[in-house]
């Protein structure tokens, strides 16, 4: 059985629910495989300045927190968020996911909520390659195979097959997760949902014959 995380970047519930994914990765070790994929919210016509979502994300953040015990920083809200010169785009932080799932698939969600903490928390700018070169340190990746990758077409082409593949599942709210039986796939969170409850759906889909 696997479990199939489709997350997005940008996506501030994402950055409150990652953690009840990892928690997942630890409990159902050695029973569940893990997957992560990136969902494009932010992409092509949808790309916007961040100032454009100043607003509703100052009154929504709250929620989040209170739901999900997910921190956001002042350097987030108060110096990124506002500023019209910054482009909310989910291809350059999912294509960094792409490329460090080749090096170490098997530590992809937590580089995915590194990225989430660099964003949220600590208002760095997910379209400089080097937020992402200062993330990968603490993995013993080679910065200049890294950024190599990140420049081939190649990487690219497998982040638009992900919005793609996400995309004709139907899923267009993130996060949500699947789960994959054999051949058979159980839609198993929509939205941020507790530990419990999704502990409770993988329970019920591994009972099904």
């Amino acid at each position: 059985m696997k479990l199939i995380y489709i997350s997005d970047a940008l996506c501030g519930w994402c950055y409150g629910f990652t953690p009840v994914i990892q928690q997942m990765q630890q409990q159902y070790a050695g029973q569940l495989s893990f997957e992560i994929l990136s969902g494009g919210m932010n992409t092509g016509d949808n790309r916007r300045p961040a100032a454009s979502m100043h607003g509703y994300i100052i009154k929504a953040y709250h929620r989040v927190e209170d739901m999900t015990g997910a921190k956001f920083g002042q350097p987030f809200l108060e110096q990124l968020l506002p500023r019209e010169d910054y482009l909310l785009d989910s291809t350059p932080p999912a294509l960094a996911l792409t490329v460090f799932k080749s090096f170490l698939p098997e530590k992809a969600i937590d580089f995915a909520h590194e990225i989430q903490i660099a964003f949220n928390y600590e208002g760095q700018s997910l379209n400089d390659n080097d937020t992402y070169i200062k993330l990968i340190k603490q993995y013993d990746i080679d910065p200049a195979a890294f950024i190599q990758r990140l420049q081939n077409p190649q990487y690219l082409q497998e982040t638009n097959l992900e919005f793609q593949q996400v995309a004709q599942w139907g899923i267009t709210g993130f996060p949500a997760v699947i789960l994959q039986k054999d051949d058979r796939f159980f839609l198993a969170a929509r939205g941020y949902v507790p530990a419990e409850q999704l502990q409770t759906a993988i329970e019920q889909v591994k009972t099904k014959e």
